[in-house]
């Protein structure tokens, strides 16, 4: 009350017309709050006060009056005298219902009235005929009355979070509506009354049920936001939403002009080596039996004709893939095993079921494709009866659609299967999409292409050519035809997007010339540029240098540096048995130690050889195939993989560990991300002394950091003694799997809390400011450098100052390089200023940089970045009590740092304001091995 007291008093001696008693604890109001008749805005907001007294009615001036967050559990009467009132926020107040008398606040403009528990809306609301902006989220809403129609004035109405089944049909007759939110709600479908709100510029029905988007959107002239995120989209799909506003409205006129089922998917034909898989497919397309039909290397594609079980007339053509069952192939095929397709798994009845290794290859398919349907197919039955647990299986895969028996020399059973695979083929999500006529124009002119490889820049100009000019469009034909099958083209990666497979098989079958080469086999895995010219004879230099890029992006080699016969090391051919480490790794005991033990239900192919791959730049060459020695500046890890155990294993040891191992964790577990449907568990030894055999369970430790308050400790169950849970997962990073369990806010709270342990370790806080800031954008790309000082030169002047995102070696740029001057510093403070904080926060522990960069030596480095911090901490501190009052009602604020894609959509048009050729001072875009995305300058790229 004391406070209350003193800032009416200072009121009173100023004559201010703004008074802000928010958060005071207030269950009552000071007597002398009523003599302040010149006050025309009130903020009330977060006490405890149950009514308002009817002393109210001498603040007669009042135009603006925040009540959010009492319990009021009604709309206080005292309020009624306030007919002057332009803006009334009582959100959170527990208001089941709008009292009639409130329909004498004509002059009301803007009724903030979220998370309350209202259920109508009264008939009388068309009294607020003034009314701009209606919030009513939060609430128990299903319906408006008819009188709405008459809010003639109304901009903006949000009604997410309510109870709507569809779109009240009085919203389309407000003739000046500019924002709709409707988001969270039940709705199914946006109907095509929606053109008639043809001033609209904003409309977001986010997580709905809506599968399909009228093409009357394609009317609003005036639309510019769009937002469908969260709803199950078949049409326009869910790659072309991603694209945002300009790409739906560009597909919803595509749409208009014809459309056509697209009738084609993909079917996967797997098994171990020798049961007949061949000959399955030939019999499937109806090709005469070959007894002497040759082991398939890599994979073959056949096509396969089948007629439509439940629509006369129509044929669908599945891409039968027809993968070689050798174990060496293994890990090349996880990357053509897409979800949306139809898997024959294959087993010869003669060796059995166990030896067809069923349990492995459903294991494999739950984890790459987790939602597509399984049929089993045992061969070599020859009338005989076929036992093997099916029931037991069907319980554990519930993939699992059916069971057939065939004979492929006698075709006995054949018919059969092909009646099963046309029933669970039309069934597939892919199949009988609906196509604009344009976009199968242009698939078609890639699929009636003759040579085997086009440049991209090629196929796009083919799609235009074909009437799809949109690039949007262009991308997601590109990915399709990618998922299918039918075309090869990594968009997203430097070193492949220059070229587009236009015969997938063409490739595989020289990737698999490598895998099968003996020669590789015999040196444990070293392929040299002499030798690879021998194994794929023919190919030109720029051909042969991107298939070795594939294999390289598939994680199966990498090039090793310092070599001058130009070496790739092929890592599913590595040697068995490890070289001599121990003693290397023993010389380490004793200092700092993280370790993890990951748990899987299988151990797929390519693990841990595809991670060994993926974090070449740290190896020693210490590697052998189910483990490896890494290196970084002083520390070592170790990684080995246990496939009998279905254990990864990680550790780092070194003076200050937590910064390589939150790098190999994430390289782990974007290797182990491959596998959507795999199940892991992230295990934590326990430290509370060097012979304890605990492990705690990463989710659990997680939990216990995000609740509020806060556990910081485990109870160890072996020594009784409570043990520090930010120790235990410090260097331990959310994966992309806590992300969808997680709320941002949830892992931000875990990230600091682990951060209080490590203030001073530069590397680790600068990498997690970049894992956080990758995790709330996973709905778009990163498109702007996020790292910069904003900093006051002279009294008036002030300038951006873009910094290299190297973690563990942030620093400016020389200038004049990414330096801007800035009109308007306190309407970033304002925006962004959340996030200023923590990167001042980074910026604040980074350490000296062990050598000059781009010409700036050391101590310049130094110099700059002290001054940054210093004058950036200066502009902060200061700027709340100056954006206060530049600040205007009905901004969009983001509430913490860029927390959602729409937040980093606005640093990205402010900062292209300043540079709208995307220049960023020569820093380039580069997505490391463990899927960061960093903003670097030259010297720091060349490390990638």
């Amino acid at each position: 009350m004391d406070e209350a007291l003193r800032r009416i008093e200072e009121a009173h001696r100023t004559k201010s017309t703004f008074l802000d008693l928010s958060d005071l604890g207030l269950d009552s109001l000071p007597p002398d709050l009523f003599e302040l008749t010149h006050l025309t805005s009130l903020d009330l907001a977060g006490n405890k006060l149950t009514d308002l007294p009817a002393d109210m009615a001498e603040l007669q001036s009042l135009s603006d009056l925040t009540l959010n967050g009492n319990p009021l559990g009604k709309v206080p009467t005292a309020v009624a005298a306030l007919e002057d009132l332009i803006d009334l926020g009582i959100n959170g107040c527990g208001i089941m219902a709008l009292p009639d008398w409130m329909a004498r606040l004509s002059r009301l403009s803007a009724l903030w009235m979220q998370e309350n528990g209202l259920v109508e809306v009264p008939a009388w609301i068309d009294s607020l005929k003034g009314l701009t902006h209606l919030d009513m989220r939060g609430n128990r809403l299903h319906t408006l009355p008819a009188s709405f129609a008459r809010l003639r004035q109304l901009l903006r109405l949000r009604l997410t979070l309510n109870r709507f089944t569809e779109v009240p049909a009085p919203i389309f007759a407000l003739p000046n509506l500019s924002t709709l939110e409707v988001d969270e709600n039940y709705l199914d479908t946006v109907p095509d009354d929606i053109s008639r709100l043809t001033r609209l510029v904003e409309l977001s029905v986010q997580k709905n049920q809506i599968r399909y988007l009228p093409g009357s959107l394609a009317d609003l002239r005036h639309l510019e936001y769009l937002e469908v995120a969260g709803n199950p989209l078949v049409s326009p799909p869910p790659e072309i939403a991603v694209g945002g506003s300009k790409s739906i409205i560009e597909f919803l006129k595509a749409r208009r002009a014809g459309v056509e089922p697209m009738w084609a998917s993909k079917v996967l034909v797997v098994g171990e080596g020798g049961v007949g898989k061949t000959s399955l497919v030939k019999a499937l397309a109806g090709t005469e039996y070959d007894h002497n039909e040759p082991s398939t290397h890599g994979i073959r594609i056949e096509h396969l004709d089948l007629p439509h079980p439940t629509r006369p007339g129509v044929e669908m053509q599945l891409n039968a893939w027809d993968f070689g069952g050798q174990e060496i192939y293994h890990a090349t095929h996880q990357f053509f095993l897409s979800n949306r397709s139809l898997f024959l798994l294959v087993w010869n009845a003669r060796h059995g079921w166990e030896q067809g290794r069923l349990r492995y290859w459903l294991d494999i398919i739950k984890a790459r494709a987790p939602e597509s349907p399984v049929i089993l197919v045992v061969t070599h039955a020859e009338d005989r009866p076929v036992d093997f647990p099916l029931d037991d299986l069907k319980r554990e895969y519930p993939q699992i659609v059916i069971s057939t028996a065939v004979d492929n020399r006698t075709r006995q059973g054949i018919d059969a299967l092909r009646d099963t695979i046309t029933e669970q083929a039309a069934k597939l999500p892919l199949m009988g999409a609906e196509w604009p006529k344009t976009w199968l124009k242009a698939a078609g002119t890639l699929w009636d292409c003759e040579v085997n490889r086009v440049a991209p820049d090629d196929m796009w100009q083919m799609m235009s050519d074909a009437g799809v000019e949109d690039p949007v469009q262009q991308r997601y034909i590109a990915k399709a035809l990618h998922e299918l099958g039918d075309i090869l083209y990594y968009s997203e990666d430097p070193e492949l997007c220059d070229t587009v497979i236009l015969q997938p098989e063409w490739v595989n079958s020289y990737i698999s010339k490598v895998l099968d080469s003996p020669e590789v086999e015999a040196s444990q895995g070293l392929l040299t540029r002499t030798h690879l010219r021998e194994l794929w004879r023919g190919l030109d230099r720029g051909t042969s240098d991107h298939f070795l890029s594939m294999m390289d992006k598939y994680d199966l080699s990498y090039r090793v540096d310092g070599r001058p016969d130009d070496v790739s090391l092929v890592v599913e051919r590595l040697s068995w048995n490890p070289p001599a480490y121990q003693d290397l790794w023993r010389g380490m005991a004793g200092r700092q130690e993280i370790r993890v033990l990951y748990r899987l239900n299988t151990m797929p192919p390519g693990i841990p050889t595809w991670f060994i791959a993926r974090s070449h730049r740290f190896s020693i060459s210490m590697h052998w195939r189910t483990g490896a020695v890494l290196k970084h500046g002083d520390h070592l890890a170790l990684v080995r993989a246990d496939a009998h155990r279905k254990t990864v294993e990680l550790t780092v040891r070194g003076p200050s560990p937590a910064a390589f191992f939150s790098i190999l964790d994430d390289g782990l577990n974007r290797t182990l991300d491959r596998f959507p449907g795999l199940e892991i568990r992230r295990e934590v030894p326990c430290r509370c002394d060097g012979e304890c055999t605990e492990l705690f369970n990463y989710d659990n430790l997680s939990k216990r950091l995000t609740k509020i308050p806060p556990k910081y400790t485990i109870e160890c169950h072996r020594s009784g003694d409570d043990v520090d849970i930010r120790s235990l997962l410090l260097g331990l990073a959310p994966s992309s799997r806590d992300v969808t369990v997680m709320s941002l806010d949830q892992i931000d709270r875990r990230l600091i809390r682990i951060e209080s342990k490590v203030d001073e370790n530069a590397e680790y806080n600068q990498r997690m400011f970049m894992r956080l800031q990758h995790i709330a954008q996973t709905q778009q790309e990163t498109r702007c450098p996020s790292v910069f000082a904003l900093v006051q030169l002279k009294k008036r002047n002030f300038e951006l100052h873009l910094y290299c995102e190297e973690p563990g070696a942030w620093h400016r740029l020389p200038e004049p390089e990414g330096v801007y001057a800035i009109k308007q510093p306190y309407e970033w403070v304002r925006k962004f200023g959340p996030h200023l904080q923590r990167v001042l926060k980074v910026l604040k522990y980074t350490a000296p940089l062990a050598g000059p960069v781009l010409g700036i030596t050391v101590d310049q480095l130094s110099q700059q970045l002290k001054a940054d911090c210093d004058l950036m901490k200066e502009l902060v501190s200061r700027a709340p009590e100056t954006f206060r009052t530049e600040a205007h009602a009905g901004d969009d604020i983001p509430s913490v740092r860029a927390e959602h894609d729409a937040d980093f959509r606005a640093l990205e048009a402010m900062l292209l304001e300043l540079d709208e050729k995307r220049v960023w001072g020569g820093l380039s875009r580069t997505t490391t091995p463990e899927g960061l995305t960093l903003y670097l300058c030259s010297e720091h790229r060349k490390a990638y």
